[in-house]
């Protein structure tokens, strides 16, 4: 039977595990609308890598070592503060695990998977090599959410897999009104991509970003089918690779796939966030690129509506030749997703002005979906450049004045738009 909530459950805004010192200003986590959001590096409360997230002296040049004592912390940080927000690490249902090098990869999994922790199976998960974070130091990065199981109204389940989850993570994970999934084009028992997605060099009849970009859509239809979702109950999603160029054909196939699809024209298009892919578990070598090396070119992670539920999308802000095919925000009952955007012309070149002209835009797409800024529950920065990255805590400060929201920093190579050093998206707590 579904949960009867009441408005204030759903609109009440909570933070645990505030860090105010110096140039950050960041919560752990910060919860409404049935999830708790959380996000970042081992920090301590002044802002620097914790010193209990060091390995011992004579360790600290292993890679492994240094993922594994930050996972531990970090999630360790993570349990203790869900609790204060209604939540549990039991409870997580995504994350997005961001990696400074490959090898840091299996280090951290072996700490994060711990029992006491993430434990196998029980979330839903993306790892992508994507930069470096903050502090600068850091050698992995999360940003995830749980269900605040009160207020959501359904519990965390496992739709696929005969309902029980296996592997080191689940795909899909249901909870609330979202089914939560992930497409990787990796085959295991291949040692390397499927088949039926790589293209081989000589061919000029198919490109390596289209057949994986057809591969994901078969794969998320499939998903979603069961519960009587589709393409156009996708939210929000967050798409990694490994060439930005090859957002024009990615976007070309979504937007055919969606609109294509019944219902798909009054839809509008999902939010979504575009991060740049140094690299991911395919292969392992760094720098591998492309179907002759081995390696996949798109990872996405996706947040999709279940039917029935009784959450429907509200979509804010249609999609432009500037902007890519992507909403400036889809707003699905008392959570409001915000695409990832980047600077206007007019501020282009200034990273302190960009900042302020991107959450200028940000707040225009809160203001319409009857919301602010002030109601941010997580946020995600990319950077260019990490002298920005005080900047923007700065900013925060100024829009958020209180009770911050979780945070993730990105120090990438490359955004979407060229010349621009940010970009932000995220995710607000709009009033019942």
């Amino acid at each position: 039977m579904t949960k009867s909530l009441t408005n204030s459950q759903l609109s009440t805004r909570r933070v645990a595990g505030t860090i105010d010192a110096g140039d950050v200003y960041l919560s752990r986590v910060a919860a409404g609308g049935g999830f708790a959001f959380f996000a970042g590096t081992a920090m301590d409360d002044t802002g620097a890598l914790a010193a209990s997230a060091l390995p011992g002296r004579h360790y600290r040049g292993s890679d492994s070592a240094r993922a594994r004592a930050e996972a531990s912390y970090l999630f360790q940080s993570v349990k203790d503060a869900l609790p204060a927000v209604g939540s549990s690490i039991a409870d997580v249902v995504q994350v997005e695990q961001y990696v400074r090098l490959k090898n840091h990869a299996d280090g951290y999994f072996a700490a994060a998977l711990e029992a006491d922790l993430l434990g196998t199976g029980t979330a839903n998960g993306a790892t992508a090599q994507v930069g470096t974070f903050s502090p600068a130091d850091a050698s992995i990065s999360v940003n995830g959410l749980a269900v605040v199981p009160d207020t959501a109204g359904h519990p965390k389940t496992f739709p696929g897999a005969g309902g029980s989850p296996t592997g080191k993570f689940a795909d899909p994970v249901a909870a609330g009104p979202y089914l939560f999934t992930t497409m990787f084009a990796m085959d295991r028992k291949a040692e390397g991509l499927p088949v039926d997605v790589k293209v081989p060099g000589w061919s000029w009849n198919e490109s390596e970003i289209r057949s994986e970009t057809k591969w994901a859509i078969r794969q998320l239809e499939a998903k979603v089918a069961p519960l009587g979702a589709g393409l156009a109950d996708v939210v929000d999603y967050t798409v990694f690779l490994a060439d930005l160029g090859d957002l024009y054909e990615f976007d070309l196939l979504m937007r055919d796939a969606i609109v294509g699809r019944p219902g798909g024209h009054s839809t509008g298009a999902p939010a979504r966030t575009v991060m740049h892919l140094r690299g991911s578990a395919l292969p392992r070598r760094e720098g591998a690129f492309g179907h002759d090396e081995g390696a996949a070119r798109l990872e996405v992670q996706f947040r999709c509506l279940i039917p029935g539920r009784g959450t429907h999308r509200v979509v804010h802000g249609a999609p432009s030749a500037d902007t890519g095919y992507q909403s400036a925000g889809v707003r699905a009952g008392s959570l409001l997703w915000l695409s990832s955007q980047c600077v206007s012309d007019s501020a282009l070149g200034d990273g302190a002005r960009e900042i302020d002209d991107v959450l200028g835009q940000l707040e225009a797409t809160c203001a319409d979906a009857g919301t602010s800024l002030s109601q941010l529950l997580r946020a995600r920065v990319q950077v260019t450049d990490p002298k920005l990255v005080p900047e923007f805590f700065a900013a925060l400060r100024r829009v958020v004045p209180a009770e911050p929201p979780a945070v993730s920093v990105v120090v990438t190579d490359a955004l979407t738009v060229e010349g621009a050093s940010v970009a932000i998206d995220g995710v607000a707590l709009v009033a019942s």
